[in-house]
């Protein structure tokens, strides 16, 4: 086998991890954002804990069109600036992670069934920022509906996160299908769609 054969199996072979490198990143973006959307209220909550992460999709994404613009086969002019573009946007984003990692919270989280069961249940979530923007106290209120890939999370309420804001008195079922939320500023009511199972803001 002469030179000339291995070269252009070479290149063939790198034009190939380049595309596979290209879709890869393409594809966890695409994943990202679909774990964006489902983590939405009322999205599907296993398909967004499993998607909604930043930094492991979108720093592969990075990862995988910096490896792909390192390995193109470009002329050396763009493929210079484009090396200088990809690394600056790759330190950029590992800088703001490390930023965002920094404010760290202590949580917990607390759960109560619906009374009727009907594979229901009101999740509490509390967050303490002891320091950052964010510093104080945070409260979601939750509502998983169903089981396995077809169980949605309802946003209630967010409460808290900045001085002089609301705080959470009390989170409950009051019925069968009735949630009460009750802050020191407002007290809300929803009741649950027998259907669906989505929380309607009693009015």
């Amino acid at each position: 086998m002469n030179r000339a054969t291995i070269n252009r199996r070479t290149s063939r072979a790198r034009r190939i991890l380049v595309r596979l490198l290209a879709v890869g990143g393409l594809a966890a973006v695409l994943l990202y954002t679909e774990g964006q959307w489902e983590s939405r209220s009322g999205g599907r909550m296993l398909v967004a804990d499993l998607l909604n992460r930043p930094e492991l999709l979108l720093g592969g994404a990075l990862a995988a069109l910096i490896a792909a613009a390192w390995l193109g086969d470009l002329r050396s002019a763009v493929r210079t600036a484009t090396r200088a573009v990809t690394v600056t946007a790759g330190v950029v984003f590992l800088l703001g992670a490390l930023a965002a990692h920094k404010v760290s919270a202590a949580e917990t989280r607390s759960r109560e069934d619906a009374p009727a069961g009907a594979e229901r249940a009101l999740v509490v979530v509390h967050r303490s920022y002891a320091t950052g923007p964010t510093a104080g106290e945070r409260w979601q209120v939750l509502l998983e509906s169903g089981e396995g890939w077809t169980a949605r999370r309802w946003s209630l309420a967010d409460v808290g996160s900045g001085q002089g804001d609301a705080r959470l008195v009390g989170a409950s079922w009051t019925g069968r299908s009735q949630i009460t939320v009750v802050t020191d500023s407002y007290r809300r009511v929803f009741n649950l769609d027998q259907d669906s199972g989505e929380p309607v803001e009693a009015r």
